[in-house]
């Protein structure tokens, strides 16, 4: 038989498999996207702004990379993001250069797995980290609790590139983008981000942490190391969900023992909660 046809039949087996194995579990699935995703895409696709929807605190954008899947109904277009989102972490590790068994602790690590149970939006930041600044700015704005530190790493970086032109041509685009969001929204901030500081969704360390950010930070723009700028937010953000500090992982993928050790104690921490020591 053709490989082509054989490679064909597997993928539609193995995407029906996980379809139908993800619909079993879908009650406690998707929290985030059943509550403010979903409902957000939808408002807006009815031409209505996507901020009545209250627990939608995104850059507008955002909706542009959710609305494909909410043309369908929500358990069948958050399947759908499901898979996309787990394929998605899968090719963001690779061309983040994960070694194979980096790759493979990744999908299992506490980050993603949990981030995939609440199917939020993380995964278009990791995706920042992956493209060019001028695109990569528009991602990781989605998510600034993951991904602001990379805004001055990237500053620095065109700035030692091209010069002050350069700086201009990479956050141009972003900065027009903002402004407009603005004009036609409104403060889509105001109000929003108050009630998230004492939310019992806060896993951030804020503000103990953020000495380990700092100092991430200046490494990342004294050596321009890009895996220092990708794990420093988190450490920086007075707010920021379990899920994702998947960035901090995203910084240390390349680095196989130490990232396999971070990953070994998130789930010995996770156990420890689980049982209820914590």
């Amino acid at each position: 038989m053709n490989k082509k046809f054989l490679l064909g039949a597997f993928f539609i087996a193995a995407f029906a498999g996980l379809y139908f194995a993800i619909l079993q579990v879908w009650p406690i699935v998707g929290i985030d996207w059943k509550e403010t995703f979903y409902p957000a895409a939808r408002t807006a696709l009815e031409g209505k702004n996507p901020y009545l929807v209250p627990t939608f605190r995104n850059v507008p954008w955002t909706i542009l990379f959710v609305l494909p899947f909410a043309l369908f109904s929500e358990t069948v277009g958050g399947i759908l993001f499901f898979i996309a989102s787990l394929g998605l972490y899968a090719w963001s590790a690779y061309r983040l250069k994960a070694s194979r068994m980096a790759l493979v602790v990744f999908l299992l690590s506490p980050p993603v797995v949990y981030g995939l149970r609440m199917l939020n939006v993380d995964i278009f930041v990791l995706i920042g980290f992956i493209l060019p600044a001028q695109i990569g700015l528009f991602f990781v704005l989605i998510k600034p609790q993951m991904g602001i530190a990379m805004i001055p790493y990237w500053l620095v970086k065109t700035y030692k590139q091209g010069g002050l032109k350069q700086v201009f041509q990479t956050f141009m685009p972003v900065t027009i983008a903002l402004i407009l969001s603005f004009l036609f929204f409104g403060n889509w901030l105001s109000g929003k981000q108050a009630d998230l500081l004492v939310s019992f969704w806060n896993a951030s360390l804020w503000p103990w942490a953020v000495p380990i950010g700092v100092v991430l930070l200046a490494l990342a723009l004294r050596d321009l190391r890009e895996d220092f700028a990708m794990a420093a937010s988190p450490f920086l953000s007075p707010y920021l969900a379990y899920h994702s500090w998947v960035s901090v992982l995203a910084g240390l993928i390349r680095h196989d023992f130490e990232f396999v050790m971070a990953v070994g104690a998130m789930w010995f921490v996770a156990m420890i909660k689980a049982l209820g020591f914590a």
